[in-house]
């Protein structure tokens, strides 16, 4: 039986601890927040004789095989440097923060004289919605071997790199899609609302992406971009005026419209004849002229 060690009680660190010990694992938990509130927490029954053990930071570490660093992306480094006085080669510290690369890396620098295994972990979707299902990207020498066994104890792990930074660089990559367009959805919604509209545009949207599948619509945004630019910059430039007109803050709106505007100074249609049949031609295209540009 294995025991893990869970650094921190919030969204993510209660849905994983939940799952690990549903699945046979000894848990026991910590959170830095709560005891800094001196909050204390009494041990959590599950389903059957399912336990989580709440305790302190000296006694999570001595009886824990397996760290699972599930706090605040600003606490992240503080909860390390907590814990490295009683780090030793027994241990496996993972961190799971929505931290950049930098910091994984740091982590690291900052484990490794402790012969502590470290291990990065990138946590991928939304825990509100899938909860322990949510997928994980582990990186590091030891990411196979710890992505078993957390596989092995309810988690959606996956091995990504031996490289460490690699994973979190996906995952803040990645956030600008979906974060980026979390944004977009809220001024969209904004300008909905108070223009009252905002059934109307929700169902139109929805609709479009019911009826045809997201990569065929994404693959022709990107790719007409090469052709379509100037004729985008110069509609989001009115959409820009007429959310001011609402009285709507458009940061989104007006960022669109910079992006669109800074392909048309480029002349990035002059790189094309026609609409491209690759997402990658654009692309290419852009960053040569963005590196030409003086």
């Amino acid at each position: 039986m294995i025991n893990i060690g869970v650094l921190g009680f919030g969204e993510a660190g209660s849905a994983f601890a939940a799952a690990l010990a549903g699945h046979g694992a000894v848990v026991r938990a910590f959170d830095p927040a709560r005891d800094q509130l001196d909050i204390k927490l009494p041990q959590i029954s599950l389903a059957g004789d399912v336990k989580i053990t709440f305790c302190s930071l000296a006694e999570l570490l001595a009886s824990s095989e397996i760290i699972l660093s599930t706090v605040t992306t600003d606490a992240a480094l503080t909860a390390a440097q907590n814990c490295v006085p009683n780090l030793g080669p027994q241990h496996i510290y993972c961190d799971l923060n929505s931290t950049a690369p930098a910091l994984k890396l740091q982590l690291h620098e900052l484990i490794q004289p402790t012969s502590a295994i470290f291990v990065e972990g990138a946590i991928l979707g939304a825990i509100g919605v899938t909860g322990a299902l949510t997928k994980i990207l582990l990186g590091g020498a030891y990411a196979e071997e710890l992505s078993k066994t957390l596989s092995k104890y309810g988690l959606n792990t996956a091995p990504y790199s031996h490289e460490i930074g690699k994973a979190s660089t996906f995952k803040m990559l990645r956030s600008i899609f979906s974060k980026g367009l979390e944004a977009l959805m809220v001024e969209f919604l904004l300008a909905g609302k108070k223009a009252g509209l905002e059934d109307d545009l929700w169902q139109e949207v929805t609709t479009l992406l019911a009826e045809n599948s997201f990569d065929d619509v994404a693959r022709n945004w990107v790719c007409s971009h090469g052709v379509a630019h100037k004729r985008r910059y110069h509609e989001m430039a009115q959409v820009s005026d007429l959310l001011s007109e609402m009285n709507v803050e458009a940061i989104m709106t007006d960022a669109t419209t910079a992006f669109f505007k800074r392909s048309n100074d480029l002349d990035l249609s002059q790189d094309f004849v026609g609409k491209p049949d690759k997402m990658d031609d654009v692309i290419e295209a852009l960053l040569r002229r963005v590196s030409q540009k003086p």
